[in-house]
């Protein structure tokens, strides 16, 4: 186990994350810690976890629980970057990421339950029409290259995303994604961030891992055999005394989280909320192609 701190001399940090939630589950003492330590953070929604809804209320209520969730952790809308894209399931085989970072054909369109083209709320354009005044259309190019020029243009010293091992194809997918954008930047510019996964659904299944009402996480079954994890190698943040179990219902993150309505359901709410702890882990990848190359 090694410790990660997050202070003034950590540098920018930005959160690449593809649902609205994700980026409290993973990281809310990250978000929390940078903000109290002035650094320059933001952070990148890929999806409107619009998925099975056939018009943009629903993407457009996640994405106002986002900047609500977020702004429980001190930040402002401004630091949130709304790409816009589609979420169509879980598994990789209806993964709207997985099936655009595994597309051949770079040009082939994969329509959402609701859209073919990006979206956002209508008082906050998503990125692509920030940069060009046009929706970007559910193509591989468009979502590589918005997530590409995002970075490009922030330029984080750190960045925490989704797992390459995480059991749902979006948070996957998006791990592959980043990976391929920097491995292409590291071959144009040799100061590349360094880059934190965390896991979210483990291989041990959402009804296994983390483990509800405990401070620490424990190693999810498998994670040694199936993924390219060691648990001892894992960084881990240890959370103020504002986002610690032991703050009851004025936690933080606890309260973060209940701005996001829609993934409370309540077959969902015990699962979300294991993951408040006195910690969160992540896996550091000090170059891109790391796991690629063992």
């Amino acid at each position: 186990m090694k410790e990660l701190k997050i202070d003034q001399g950590f540098g920018s940090i930005m959160v690449i994350v593809p649902h609205q939630d994700d980026e409290i589950l993973m990281t809310a003492g990250v978000l929390y810690e940078a903000v109290k330590a002035g650094l320059e953070v933001t952070v990148v929604m890929v999806t409107n976890g619009d998925c099975d809804c056939k018009d943009y209320t629903k993407g457009r209520t996640r994405l106002k629980e986002t900047v609500a969730g977020c702004k429980r952790l001190g930040m402002g809308e401004e630091q949130l970057i709304f790409l816009g894209y589609a979420d169509t399931g879980m598994p990789k085989k209806d993964s709207f990421v997985t099936h655009l970072f595994e597309e051949k054909k770079p040009s082939k369109v994969y329509p959402s339950h609701c859209s073919y083209v990006t979206y956002s709320l209508e008082e906050k354009p998503e990125f692509h029409m920030e940069m060009t005044g046009n929706h970007a259309p559910y193509i591989r190019e468009m979502l590589k290259g918005d997530l590409k020029q995002v970075i490009e243009k922030y330029h984080p010293q750190n960045i925490f995303t989704t797992s390459q091992f995480d059991m749902h194809g979006d948070h996957s997918g998006l791990c592959e994604f980043v990976y391929e954008i920097l491995d292409e930047m590291g071959e144009e510019n040799a100061d590349s961030p360094q880059v934190y996964c965390g896991l979210i659904h483990s291989g041990a299944g959402d009804d296994r891992w983390p483990v509800p009402g405990t401070e620490r996480f424990d190693c999810p079954q498998g994670l040694e055999k199936d993924t390219k994890y060691l648990w001892d190698e894992r960084f881990v943040l240890q959370m103020p005394d504002e986002l610690k179990r032991s703050a009851g219902t004025d936690n933080l993150k606890y309260r973060a989280l209940l701005e996001y309505e829609t993934a409370l359901e309540p077959n969902a709410y015990e699962f979300l909320m294991a993951f408040v702890k006195d910690e969160e882990i992540f896996w550091k990848v000090r170059e891109s192609k790391i796991f690629k190359e063992q």
